[in-house]
């Protein structure tokens, strides 16, 4: 009877003691991803780099000479052409030169026709003993040294001309004008150091960037199998502004940077580009190929490697580094890495640790679940 009570009462905290026991905890729930496939795609390496626009030329227009602003024969901004006359200074005392040296010319040429006239006569009475061997010599000193007059008169005319050219002011280049430095009925002077206008030369125009230290070989490259053609993009836009052509590199490599300065012309004909605006500067360094591409929300940087989360047959996720060959259109071609039809996460990447099972959504094919 003993015995029996015993086994009741065992029994019994034995029942007591399962009542007690935790459940075991439920599995982890699947994190929903989306994915997308790598597709072998074609693709032009390129550099896209920040440019800034500059003027083929930029010229400062000063005076040659002192003077006072009678004309100013343009308008600020206005398009002017190489030769085209700008300013007038006061010209009146310079006029009044020319006319002085136009008469002293006229005069050293009467006083030389003279002096040859008396020298002629005197040739002619020599043989017959009117005139002396001496007079002859003085007669030609006297026509030499006017016809030296008539070149000394000239040169002073000369002179006078030029420095009266010096008071129209001419446009050195074409292009556009800037601000006008001095207005009308100003007395300017040849030690000033603020120009009279600047004009820039609008057409054709560069753009002016520097090449990063690991695109420095492939754009030379590109550029010993011809020209290199440059497009130019609104900045932080995909909007093309203008195409031109990759005219300079440097011969130097900056050592700071360890970059190329560079420089891209455009034709630039309706003013598209404007001088210190910022331009995006899509630059091909090759010919195509084709890698397997990927959207670019999918690629990640680790600190020495870039990689991004692939998704195997079993729902697994695993890190797979990767080489990028470049970017372009929201997606990122790569040379290796990856097999074609691979699939690549796409969100939630911050939340993914190697070995997660994860839920596909949003996918065209059945998801690969376990």
């Amino acid at each position: 009877m003993i015995t029996r009570t015993l086994f009741i009462v065992v029994a019994a905290i034995s029942m007591l003691g399962g009542c007690n026991s935790k459940a075991p905890p439920p599995p982890k729930p699947r994190l929903a991803v989306a994915v997308a496939a790598a597709q072998p795609t074609d693709f032009v390496p390129q550099l896209t780099v920040l440019g800034t626009v500059s003027p083929l030329q930029s010229v400062a227009v000063r005076t040659r000479v002192d003077g006072e602003i009678t004309a100013v024969l343009f308008h600020e901004g206005d398009m002017v052409r190489a030769g085209q006359p700008l300013f007038r200074l006061d010209d009146r005392a310079v006029r009044a030169q020319i006319a002085q040296s136009r008469a002293a010319l006229a005069s050293a040429a009467a006083t030389n026709a003279q002096a040859a006239a008396d020298l002629k006569r005197s040739q002619a009475l020599v043989a017959n003993g009117f005139v002396s061997k001496a007079t002859i010599e003085l007669k030609q000193a006297a026509a030499d040294t006017s016809a030296a007059g008539i070149g000394g008169a000239r040169a002073t005319l000369n002179a006078a001309q030029t420095a009266l050219s010096y008071l129209t002011i001419t446009a050195p280049v074409s292009g556009r004008t800037g601000e006008i430095g001095y207005k009308l009925g100003a007395t300017v002077r040849a030690s000033d150091t603020t120009p009279l206008v600047t004009v820039n030369q609008l057409s054709p125009i560069l753009v002016r960037f520097a090449v990063p230290p690991a695109q420095i070989q492939p754009l030379r490259t590109a550029m010993s199998s011809g020209a290199v053609t440059v497009t130019a993009r609104v900045h932080d836009s995909a909007a093309p502004l203008a195409t031109g052509k990759l005219v300079f590199l440097d011969n130097n490599v900056d050592a700071a940077s360890g970059s190329l300065a560079a420089k891209a012309q455009f034709s630039n004909g309706s003013s598209e580009l404007w001088p210190g605006a910022l331009v995006d500067l899509d630059v091909p360094l090759g010919q195509g190929h084709r890698y397997l591409a990927v959207p670019e929300a999918a690629v990640q940087n680790a600190q020495d490697f870039t990689y991004v989360w692939t998704v195997g047959a079993d729902a697994v996720v695993a890190l797979t580094k990767v080489s990028i060959a470049g970017r372009a259109d929201g997606r990122v071609y790569l040379t290796s890495g990856l097999a074609p039809g691979a699939h690549v996460v796409i969100d939630s990447l911050a939340k993914l640790k190697p070995g997660d099972k994860v839920r596909i959504r949003g996918a065209a094919t059945p998801e690969r679940a376990a």
